[in-house]
């Protein structure tokens, strides 16, 4: 609409320019309104998600106090490592070290007061406060046998602490590798295997754990029994404890870096192969398998720039084979090229 200024009187002009002043005037001032409530609304949202945040914090559960076995781990896993360990060792609560020969098998009485290295039986005056270390370097093995009659199978570059004594309500043990376990039953005392990411907790059945520091999964592989695996998830503002019930025939893997678990059904009758003395796997990717055969032989592995580390294989290990051997089998099975160099322990695979 246009309006013709000429036509019209001066009042008529005042109270026009009246008018647009006054809805201009309250133009601005319904802004500034909008303006004020957008802020505020903005301010009480970051109020209600600090006061969420805040409440969330408070409610969320503290971790659950450590055991004194959790303790003397943590203590050990800054002060020893297997990385150049040469032989097997036992480790008694003295810090007295006793060296164990390949093939031997480190055996406790009952009452833990005597352990039994091969032909070499000890006095341990031991008590349940008192603290046992296996240490097995990289390419070796040993077995255990605890003072309840459970059987451990500790793999290439593993540790295990445990009691002299099992005298408490549970039975527990602390594992940094490898090891595979035939736990003697006894419901009254659950026995617990517990790790830095995982705690799993059985009544009596053969199972195998695998929680080695520089690798990115845990697994637990079960063949007889039943187990219960509980991992704390760490988050930024909380922990969520997560459990798990395994049955004969399932594996269940943390995913360190992703934070999850994923039990699905596996053969893990070779997952237990290596207290066997060899090391058997089913459709298993390359860098995988060469993983776990530079764990358990000693060696390193360089690989060709064109080798597929994703590729799937099956197969199986002698573990005592000798690097050329080894290398002979892994050629066969992966249609590769590979070349030993003793002196370096080295495999190259191409």
């Amino acid at each position: 609409m246009q309006i013709n200024f000429n036509k019209i009187s001066n009042d008529e002009k005042d109270s026009l320019k009246s008018q647009i002043r006054h809805g201009l005037i309250e133009l601005e001032q319904k802004e500034s309104r909008i303006r004020n409530k957008k802020r505020l609304i903005a301010f009480s949202a970051a109020a209600s998600v600090a006061l969420l945040a805040g409440l969330f914090i408070s409610r969320t559960p503290e971790s659950k106090p450590k055991t004194d076995l959790e303790l003397f781990a943590e203590k050990g896993e800054t002060t020893m490592s297997n990385a150049d360990l040469e032989n097997i060792s036992l480790v008694l609560q003295d810090q007295k070290t006793i060296a164990v020969q390949d093939s031997s098998v480190i055996s406790y009485g009952k009452n833990g007061e005597k352990v039994t290295v091969g032909t070499q039986s000890i006095n341990t005056n031991a008590n349940s406060t008192s603290f046992n270390t296996v240490r097995v370097p990289y390419g070796k093995r040993t077995q255990i046998v605890l003072t309840d009659g459970t059987k451990v199978w500790l793999n290439s570059g593993s540790s295990l602490i445990y009691p002299a004594q099992f005298d408490g309500a549970i039975r527990e043990v602390y594992l940094t590798g490898e090891a595979a376990f035939d736990v003697a039953h006894n419901k009254a005392k659950p026995f617990f295997v517990k790790t830095k990411e995982c705690d799993v907790r059985v009544l009596g059945t053969v199972f195998n754990v695998s929680s080695y520091p520089e690798d990115q999964t845990v697994q637990t592989a079960l063949l007889q029994g039943k187990v219960r695996i509980t991992y704390n998830k760490k988050g930024l503002l909380s922990n969520k404890e997560i459990q798990e019930d395994l049955t004969p025939g399932m594996m269940a893997t943390i995913d360190k870096d992703k934070k999850q678990i994923k039990v699905e059904l596996k053969d893990v009758a070779s997952a237990l192969s290596w207290r066997e003395g060899y090391f058997t796997f089913k459709s298993q990717s390359l860098n995988t398998i060469l993983g776990k055969l530079s764990k358990y032989y000693k060696i390193e592995f360089i690989k060709g720039d064109n080798l597929n580390l994703d590729a799937n294989y099956s197969g199986s290990f002698a573990l005592n084979e000798n690097l050329n051997s080894l290398a002979s089998t892994l050629a066969s099975i992966t249609n590769s090229s590979c070349t030993v160099n003793a002196n370096q322990r080295t495999i190259t695979i191409k």
